[in-house]
């Protein structure tokens, strides 16, 4: 990875890092993740979650999952650039090293992400995720279920490519693929069936 400007990749982990780290308020009994209140839920909980929304209103649960992850997404992304130009990265937040190293780098417990391809100019990205953790494997499905997970990228690309994007997720563990793969590009390049 190349560096950007006077920004090297270490550079750019250490703002990550400074960033991406949990804190324990023993006082108040709460976590704080990315500056917000957080809660550690275990991943058999949102598959439960993802079930009872499901037997309540049928497809419309991805739908709400997947909207629900795309709007923590967009905020996420909103927070990293933030984030870079409070330390005076500017428009270096906008480089493809930045993109991949704040997606790769940033653990919010999805599984582990690895950026394919991405063409900051066209609004591509391909994105990989193993052991990602909405996949269950046990849970066989015909289709994807990664629904809360792929709004996420949806958000978080759209913020940090500048530009509205959709995506599908073209591989899936619950598929019994080896691994969730998303491909996302600029929703007005998307044609409607």
């Amino acid at each position: 990875m190349s560096s950007v400007g006077q920004f090297s990749p270490n550079a750019f982990k250490r703002i990550l890092t400074s960033l991406n780290s949990a804190r324990f308020m023993d006082d108040t009994g709460t976590i704080e993740y990315f500056g917000q209140k957080a809660v550690i839920l275990r991943a058999d909980v949102f598959h439960l979650i993802h079930k009872e929304l499901y037997r309540l209103s049928g497809t419309a649960a991805n739908v709400i999952l997947s909207l629900g992850g795309r709007r923590v997404g967009t905020e996420e992304g909103a927070v990293l650039l933030a984030k870079a130009r409070s330390v005076g990265l500017g428009e270096a937040s906008a480089s493809p090293d930045f993109i991949q190293m704040a997606l790769e780098e940033t653990n919010m417990g999805f599984g582990k992400l690895s950026i394919l391809s991405l063409d900051k100019q066209g609004g591509n990205a391909s994105v990989s995720i193993s052991d990602c953790f909405e996949a269950d494997s046990r849970d066989r499905s015909p289709h994807p279920s990664c629904f809360f997970t792929l709004g996420y990228l949806e958000g978080v690309l759209s913020k940090l490519l500048g530009t509205n994007v959709r995506g599908i997720e073209t591989s899936c563990v619950s598929k019994g693929d080896e691994s969730c793969v998303f491909q996302l590009k600029p929703q007005e390049s998307i044609k409607l069936k």
